[in-house]
């Protein structure tokens, strides 16, 4: 899943607020290609990665989380492996931060941004929704303590766990979100794809509802354009949980993704920890 999050990521930051005409002449599958603000993001992950994996690590270790657990993780991971991609706010108080105490006090969390969402797909793995709920809303609060950060972290957990465990059977992804979070949402794509949580989630959760195909969906995720690197992540993430859905992609994708010290192989195996630790159910 984090993989498959990594790849979407990489791929897609070539795309990020690009004008269509970039879009529509370069976005046909075959090459990474360089963000248009950070020449160090070619064939590498950005933000929206770094922080699921700092999600994902924390789940490894414990259900008992705190705002300061999760700010701490945070601060780890980001001084271990600085990179960029990350909105200014939250670079510049990670990197001025020496713990999650620091990074606490320094950051404005009243942002409705995606951020809490692009890194909560990893807590879907949880059977038990009340923690599933609790712990998406405790992470959200650290950066984006807004109605709009804590729902958006749920809706994309919560449709990790909808594919995961097999609750097609039990009605449609946007009636178990609707039911699940007391919502009367009508998800809907509006391009370019904005990097609020709302509309970031609206759009993944109907792209990934339709999706039958993670090539497919790729494409057509960085085709509406915006923020096509978080977009793309999410939709992957979620996709590899999906039944049915081909997940076939170009073998470019996983053969130039960065191998460094935490590329494609500790991704691997930070996927195969969490399919050890709550079932492989796929």
């Amino acid at each position: 899943m984090i993989l498959e999050a990594a790849i979407g990521d990489a791929y897609g930051a070539g795309f990020e607020f690009r004008d269509n005409d970039y879009i529509l002449q370069h976005n046909n599958l075959t090459k990474y290609h360089v963000h248009g603000l950070h020449d160090e993001i070619y064939k590498r992950y950005t933000d929206d990665t770094q922080m699921a994996i700092a999600v994902a690590e924390l789940l490894l270790e414990t259900n008992d989380w705190t705002e300061l657990k999760v700010a701490n993780k945070f601060v780890e991971v980001f001084h271990r492996d600085k990179r960029r991609g990350y909105s200014d706010r939250v670079y510049n108080a990670l990197d001025a931060s020496k713990n999650g105490e620091d990074f606490i006090r320094i950051i404005d969390n009243r942002s409705s941004g995606n951020g809490s969402a692009m890194r909560a797909y990893a807590i879907g793995f949880l059977k038990d929704i009340p923690t599933l709920l609790r712990l998406c809303e405790i992470q959200a609060k650290v950066s984006h303590n807004t109605p709009e950060g804590i729902s958006g972290a749920k809706r994309i957990a919560l449709a990790v766990h909808y594919y995961r465990y097999r609750l097609e059977e039990k009605g449609s992804l946007v009636d178990f979100l609707n039911t699940t979070l007391e919502e009367n949402e009508h998800y809907e794509i509006t391009s370019p794809i904005d990097m609020h949580c709302y509309p970031t989630t609206r759009a993944v959760i109907k792209i990934v509802s339709e999706a039958d195909a993670m090539e497919d969906c790729l494409k057509k995720a960085i085709d509406f354009g915006g923020d096509t690197d978080t977009v793309a992540a999410l939709c992957l993430a979620i996709l590899s949980q999906k039944k049915n859905c081909n997940s076939t992609l170009p073998k470019f994708l996983f053969n130039e993704l960065e191998n460094e010290a935490f590329g494609r192989d500790y991704l691997m195996q930070l996927d195969n920890n969490l399919a050890l630790k709550f079932g492989d159910h796929l």
